[in-house]
């Protein structure tokens, strides 16, 4: 792998679904997680960090804390799902050097932060196994959020905007959550209306001359808590939005929109997907 630390990493939000994602290889947002597999292999980054739904720390004394399991084991961290699914596998890893490095940046901005011997969620391993296929050779390292049921969204703003600073040594960065995420009303099939509408409000704050704070005002939308009960699918677009830089940085859309449990695009009736690429060039 060629060393890429001259090169500004690029910033994306992918939504990852859920574990049945892996099997949905006919849908739209399998396709388009493939297709940034492909961008991302094309000029491999220094390293990758990625910051997860399915992992925050909630702790009273606030803070992040970051994977020191240098393998990178998957975590099955989902439950009742065929069995096949839990014998899946993602293979990666991550160096001493990133690892140092994302601790001294958010140390440096006074962010509260520890190791802890976890692995990758399945908010990780499934979307990259879509993108890579069974491995990869990237170094990688999932950071968790914050507390988002009790923090307010500038502190994964301040996140956000401290790890873009890694950028400049080459790392790419990737906030994943999703776009709509009401499971219970999607599972118990009770009518989504709000899913397109939310979906547009989101696409429309991020394209917007101020993203942070018009995605943050979001959070006050009335429906906002339909299609996000809990905040934590919703904050890690924070992460993303926070380490663009609007003068330098071009925005490439990947995909965005409604797809069923079975992977099929539907009008209203679905989870909300958006995966979105920010890059230093027009590459």
């Amino acid at each position: 792998m060629c060393d890429q630390s001259n090169t500004r990493g690029d910033v994306y939000f992918i939504s990852h679904g859920g574990p049945i994602t892996g099997d949905q290889k006919h849908s739209e947002p399998y396709k388009a997680l493939q297709k940034i597999g492909q961008i991302i292999n094309n000029n491999p980054p220094k390293g990758i960090i990625i910051v997860s739904a399915h992992w925050e720390h909630c702790s009273p004394e606030g803070g992040v804390l970051i994977n020191s399991n240098r393998t990178n084991p998957v975590i099955y961290d989902f439950y009742n799902f065929p069995k096949h699914l839990y014998e899946l596998n993602f293979n990666s890893y991550f160096d001493e050097g990133l690892g140092n490095s994302v601790l001294q940046v958010l140390k440096d901005d006074n962010i509260k932060v520890d190791r802890e011997n976890r692995g990758l969620d399945h908010g990780i391993w499934i979307p990259l196994r879509a993108m890579f296929g069974e491995s990869s050779l990237i170094p990688l390292i999932q950071i968790s959020l914050p507390d988002t049921s009790k923090s307010k969204p500038i502190t994964t703003v301040k996140l956000g905007k401290s790890l873009s600073k890694l950028r400049n040594k080459g790392y790419t960065i990737i906030g994943s959550g999703q776009g709509v995420h009401n499971i219970r009303d999607l599972i118990q099939d009770r009518p989504m209306p709000y899913s397109k509408l939310f979906l547009q409000q989101l696409t429309s704050s991020v394209n917007s001359t101020h993203p942070i704070s018009s995605t943050i005002n979001l959070l006050n939308s009335p429906l906002y808590k339909l299609a996000h009960p809990t905040n934590e699918h919703f904050y890690p677009i924070f992460i993303s939005l926070a380490a663009i830089n609007l003068e330098k940085d071009i925005k490439h859309d990947i995909y965005t929109g409604i797809v069923d449990l079975k992977g099929f695009e539907v009008e209203n009736q679905g989870l909300g997907w958006c995966l979105w690429r920010w890059t230093a060039n027009s590459s």
